[in-house]
């Protein structure tokens, strides 16, 4: 009865969530940056656009976990409402959960736009989507915890920089060792490998390798983005 109510109160959740966001210019906005890369994409040579895709696909649900959250619950702590969950049925794991499906979705239907709207070979779809839902839950859980530590949007903004640097850069070793199959145990060189696999091929093992350090992530992230919610948001009066 516990997990049916539970149950109930995320897809409220999620359906205030994804009404919120349409209503915010989210979907029209996604819609509009998804043919501005199509654009873009389109007036590069086929060599380099085959690689700008993967790229562009990974770089997507990471810079909509990390912006848009930040925003989406400073706008929500200034309207009151984070302020409310303790005294509401719905529990903090289940307000994070509808944010995450949500961004996820947004995510997920944009990088399916893009990828079927390019002139790319054969893509291995199960990769992609599973690839772009655990690299959009994964940034949108430290989009969160920089959030719980912000007392305003530029503060956030100034403390996701160093975060962006520490997940972002390592990346760039894919470059000089492509092969070197420990590289996916750094989370956000997992989730390109996997994306960048979606496209140019990549093995069940490697893919195994990503998607289990990705989950193993995204799991300990949300305990700890629990955590820090409830110090900081509800509780603590940030």
């Amino acid at each position: 009865m516990n997990d049916r109510q539970s149950l109930i109160r995320i897809r409220k959740a999620l359906f205030s969530d994804m009404l919120f966001q349409f209503k915010q210019g989210f979907y029209f906005i996604y819609l509009l940056i998804s043919f501005i890369y199509l654009l873009i994409l389109g007036q590069l040579p086929f060599d380099f656009a085959d690689i700008a895709l993967p790229i562009i696909v990974f770089s997507d649900p990471s810079v909509l976990g990390l912006f848009f959250i930040g925003g989406i619950l400073m706008l929500e702590k200034d309207q009151g409402i984070i302020q409310t969950l303790s005294v509401t049925p719905l529990k903090t794991k289940e307000y994070l959960i509808s944010k995450l499906i949500s961004l996820c979705l947004i995510s997920v239907l944009a990088v399916l736009l893009i990828t079927a709207l390019s002139d790319i070979g054969s893509v291995n779809y199960l990769f992609l989507i599973v690839g772009v839902i655990l690299t959009s839950v994964f940034f949108t859980l430290i989009g969160i915890m920089i959030t719980t530590k912000s007392r305003h949007l530029n503060a956030f903004f100034v403390k996701m920089i160093p975060w962006m640097i520490i997940l972002v850069l390592p990346c760039v070793l894919l470059v000089f060792f492509p092969k070197e199959w420990f590289l996916s145990v750094y989370p956000s060189i997992a989730s390109l490998k996997l994306v960048y696999g979606a496209y140019h091929g990549i093995s069940f093992a490697e893919a195994s390798l990503s998607v289990t350090v990705l989950i193993i992530s995204n799991l300990f992230l949300f305990k700890k983005a629990i955590i820090m919610f409830e110090k900081h948001m509800i509780y603590g009066g940030l």
